[in-house]
């Protein structure tokens, strides 16, 4: 399973740089006048890297975020940033969309072993909050590793192949973290998408694995949630966002939960809320939506 910790744990583990990389796997800021990366180099965590997103994301599909499945360059560019398969890996971010989450569920879809994964509990923020050393400007120069062996595990990823076939024989849940009113019907922040949610699907949008502070909740109280809703967890469960990066903090929390069988669908409401028609589709109706909160 990975794992989540607190400052201190990590305070702990950066004094032992040989086993252990730290990444800033931010992907957004609120100040939208700065890249993740500008802030990155205003202050980061000291012995951090920044992780670009966009190197891992496949450069051929019109959708955003969509992850690459081009073994010899996600090796490159592992290896570019110092990994190896032995390395643990923290990651934090300091956004709302908790990108550290979706740089978790990476790097196990490449084949690194979840229990050397880690993600800091509250951010950036809680770095700061507990006084870590922190270093501004590029960081130094990085060692590249020989080629990164990615062992490329498709069964952490849902397809829209695949979330077709299990609307018709539902075999796994489907959980969309949207905020609630853009599962009920409500406005979509990208134009060119119809309004709604996947049928069956149940709703519980990210912020309710949080507590006011930032902090995951106690994982009983997620646990209670997710059953509260009807959620099974003893079943498997497919997680779904509005383009796939949000989806990874339920994936993550399922991880900590060590709930035996779930994955990301990667293209999430992007792709199948899309007013157009993928080849070898006759309608529409073969992505169906729903735009109503009533029971199941």
């Amino acid at each position: 399973m990975s794992w989540l910790i607190n400052a201190a744990q990590l305070d702990r583990l950066r004094k032992n740089p040989k086993n252990v990389v730290i990444l800033d796997a931010s992907g957004y800021y609120s100040d939208k006048s700065y890249s993740a990366e500008q802030a990155f180099f205003q202050s980061h965590i000291a012995g951090a890297r920044f992780l670009d997103f966009n190197r891992f994301h496949d450069k051929h599909s019109s959708l955003p975020n969509m992850l690459s499945r081009d073994e010899v360059v996600i090796s490159d560019n592992i290896s570019k940033l110092g990994i190896t398969s032995e390395h643990k890996i923290v990651l934090y971010d300091r956004d709302e969309q908790r990108t550290s989450c979706r740089a978790a569920w990476m790097f196990k879809v490449f084949g690194h072993h979840a229990s050397q994964l880690f993600i800091l509990d509250g951010g950036y923020a809680s770095w700061e909050k507990y006084g870590g050393k922190v270093s501004v400007g590029e960081p130094a120069s990085i060692p590249v590793k020989p080629p990164y062996p990615v062992n490329y595990e498709a069964r952490y990823i849902r397809t829209l192949l695949q979330m077709k076939a299990n609307l018709h024989h539902l075999k796994e849940q489907v959980i969309d973290v949207r905020h609630a009113v853009r599962f009920a019907g409500g406005p979509e922040p990208r134009p060119g998408l119809r309004h709604g949610h996947l049928p069956d699907s149940f709703s519980f949008p990210f912020s309710c694995f949080f507590e006011s502070t930032g902090e995951w909740k106690s994982l009983d109280k997620i646990r209670k949630q997710l059953l509260g809703i009807g959620v099974d967890l003893d079943k498997p469960i497919i997680a779904t966002c509005g383009s796939g990066v949000t989806a990874a903090i339920l994936d993550f929390t399922l991880d900590l939960l060590n709930h035996d069988s779930h994955a990301v669908y990667d293209g999430s409401w992007v792709e199948w809320g899309a007013e157009v028609l993928y080849p070898g589709e006759e309608s529409l109706s073969e992505r169906p939506v729903k735009t109503s909160l009533e029971p199941k």
